[in-house]
């Protein structure tokens, strides 16, 4: 029993210390950050599932934010019991009297501009693939060789070939000779 207050003694000084509620703006667009109460985190992880639990579909364009700002409409019954039931809870507990339901609204919306982001952020990985990708093909269509291309080989490289096959070739020449030699 000891070990297990040793692990959780941590566990509660860390969430009551990281539980005022705080917006946080996004200062660089590739990092997001959405902080709010402990308590209220099932609410908010049903709301993230219900965004994420759609199919992508890749259809060669970039129209994954498409897809990921469609889902906020489907997922908004979601979102409004979430939302609901978070206000509940926050009330319930007096330390939070000042978390208004603007507060949680503002949580779930921040939620959802996170989740387009996401999709943003996919559109922009493949939009750069794709970019690249035909670079190197115009590069390649540039650079190849255009009609019949000679190999050319200097001396040493004709030796070395010649070299590692000549046992094999001789055997096969003794071989069809001595098979000839027999059908005289």
């Amino acid at each position: 029993m000891t070990s297990f207050t040793l692990v959780l003694a941590p566990m509660m000084m860390l969430q009551a210390a990281g539980e005022a509620p705080t917006a946080i703006e996004n200062d660089a667009p590739e990092t997001w950050t959405l902080e709010y109460p402990r308590l209220i985190q099932p609410f908010v992880e049903d709301y993230r599932r219900c965004l994420t639990g759609n199919m992508r579909w890749v259809t060669g364009d970039a129209n994954f934010e498409e897809q990921h700002r469609s889902d906020l409409p489907r997922c908004d019954e979601q979102s409004q019991e979430a939302q609901a039931a978070a206000t509940t809870a926050l009330s319930a507990r007096g330390e939070y009297a000042d978390f208004t339901a603007e507060d949680v609204r503002q949580i779930f919306e921040h939620a959802g501009r996170i989740h387009i982001a996401r999709g943003a952020d996919l559109d922009n990985q493949f939009t750069y693939l794709m970019r690249t990708a035909q670079a190197a093909q115009d590069a390649y269509n540039e650079e190849r060789p255009k009609g019949l291309v000679l190999e050319l080989h200097d001396a040493s490289v004709v030796k070395a070939r010649t070299d590692a096959t000549a046992a094999a070739a001789e055997a096969a020449y003794e071989e069809r000779e001595g098979a000839r030699g027999a059908n005289d």
